[in-house]
């Protein structure tokens, strides 16, 4: 019988499921239909400092229809985490859900996702005399704690008060994090001890237009040290990634956390090992995910034309 838990995906924003950098997309008329379709360009405006903003955002590839997957999944409560304004991602994250319903969505999903902010973030710029909260290898000023994800913000307020009350605590914090994931692209925003939380996706990166790729083979150069393949497509991954999670953890005495780590995990956390980080057949596995929303798409690749 499936687990029946219910599963909070938390997921980056910037430079993983949308990128602001769109300035080089001047003819967008000529630009390919399965990739840069009018709805996956989305402008927001938001109010902040008696100033107001207008911000225009293009959805990466594949990234509505993994939304799509992730909705379709009764057990799982999608979550928007960037360290951008709280206003900014509030805004952006209703106006990608309200296209997703108004493309096929079910309306119920407006009420179906979280939102995390920079608010919601533990800063410890000024904090540089206890590396409680800083992995080795993985420093950052802002800090993604997934616990407050399992309290909420209020009560994450008081059951952490001071800093001591904030050191990782394994045996606790394993237990009220098992049904969290964080999909990310930046990995200094990890918490101490909450590696095996993490998805570490690719770094969205696409300077020049993209097509949809017209072959089934994978057009990835191994000696290529940009890895733009990967950079273009990290949505394939994480949809291949999390497919492969979710369906062991439905059939295997395993915690997500610790499907994730055995998956991935290991890959990037060891830096020995970077080289070894983000596996093509996850790729090619989300592919396959991704088809079943859309059967036309495929890869992000350079248009050479």
């Amino acid at each position: 019988m499936p687990k029946q838990e219910i599963i909070t995906v938390a997921m980056d924003i910037d430079d993983f499921i949308t990128t602001m950098n769109i300035k080089h997309l001047e003819d967008r008329d000529a630009l390919d239909p399965i990739h840069y379709k009018k709805e996956y360009f989305i402008k927001i405006n938001f109010d902040y400092h008696q100033e107001n903003h207008s911000v225009e955002n293009l959805l990466t590839p594949g990234c509505a229809d993994f939304l799509r997957f992730l909705f379709d999944h009764k057990n799982i409560r999608p979550a928007f985490f960037s360290a951008g304004l709280r206003v900014r991602n509030m805004t952006l994250a209703s106006q990608i859900v309200q296209m997703l319903v108004e493309t096929g969505g079910d309306p119920g999903w407006m009420d179906r996702y979280e939102v995390y902010s920079r608010e919601d973030c533990f800063d410890t710029t000024y904090i540089r005399d206890d590396d409680q909260f800083q992995p080795k290898n993985f420093f950052g000023n802002y800090k993604k704690d997934l616990r407050i994800i399992y309290y909420g913000e209020e009560k994450y307020k008081e059951v952490f008060s001071d800093l001591k009350s904030m050191y990782p605590n394994k045996e606790r914090d394993d237990e009220i994090l098992k049904n969290i994931i964080l999909i990310e692209e930046d990995s200094s925003y990890l918490f101490a001890g909450q590696e095996k939380n993490m998805l570490l996706s690719p770094t969205f990166y696409h300077s020049k237009p993209y097509v949809n790729y017209q072959g089934e083979d994978v057009p990835f150069e191994a000696d290529n040290s940009i890895n733009s393949f990967k950079s273009a497509n990290t949505i394939f991954y994480a949809a291949g990634v999390m497919n492969r999670t979710l369906e062991r953890f439905s059939s295997e005495n395993l915690s997500v956390p610790e499907i994730l780590w055995e998956e991935q995990g290991t890959r990037w956390y060891d830096r020995k090992r970077d080289i070894e980080r983000f596996p093509v057949h996850f790729f090619t596995e989300g592919r396959e995910v991704l088809r079943k929303y859309n059967p036309d798409l495929n890869f992000a690749v350079a248009d050479k034309d």
